[in-house]
C-alpha cells in the first residue's frame, strides 16, 4: 500500500483527495501542522507528496526544496498559481510534475498511479539480461 502525503491548506480539497485516493487503497496524510511539515513528511514517510504553493508561514517551494534536501520521493504540485512561470519554478525547485486547480480528479490518481508505477514498480527492473553476473 502506497502513502499519500497531502500538503494542501484547503481542507474540502485536500478531504477530497485522500477520499479518492483511499479509493485506490493508498493510506493517506493530510498535514494539519502548517509549523512542522518536516516532521509529519519523516513521521509518515510517503511513497508520494502532492504539494500546494501557497500554504501558510512557508511556501510550497520552501517545503520542496527542505524535502529535497533530505529524499527523493516523488512530488506533484497542486496549485491554482498555474501560470507558465509557477509551473517551471515548481519543475525547477524539485517537483516530478504540476496540476493546476481546478483539476479532474480522474486525471489527478492516474498521475499518481504513474509516477508511482514509474518510481517504485519498475526501479528493480534491469534493462538488459545478465547471465552469472555478466552481461551477454
Amino acid at each position: 500500500m502506497y502513502r499519500l502525503l497531502i500538503i494542501e491548506d484547503d481542507n474540502g480539497i485536500a478531504e477530497a483527495i485522500r477520499k479518492q485516493a483511499e479509493m485506490w487503497d493508498m493510506q493517506v496524510h493530510c498535514v494539519c501542522d502548517f509549523h512542522n511539515i518536516m516532521t509529519e513528511f519523516s513521521e509518515f514517510d510517503p511513497h508520494i507528496i502532492l504539494l500546494d504553493i501557497v500554504l501558510p508561514f512557508f511556501n510550497g517551494y520552501h517545503w520542496c526544496s527542505q524535502i529535497r534536501k533530505v529524499s527523493k520521493v516523488p512530488i506533484i504540485f497542486i496549485s491554482s498559481a498555474s501560470d507558465n512561470m509557477n509551473m517551471v519554478m515548481a519543475i525547477n525547485m524539485g517537483a516530478d510534475d504540476f496540476i493546476a486547480k481546478p483539476f479532474d480528479q480522474s486525471v489527478l490518481m492516474a498521475k499518481l498511479q504513474a509516477l508511482l508505477r514509474r518510481t517504485y514498480d519498475f526501479a528493480a527492473s534491469v534493462p538488459v539480461l545478465e547471465h552469472r553476473g555478466g552481461a551477454p
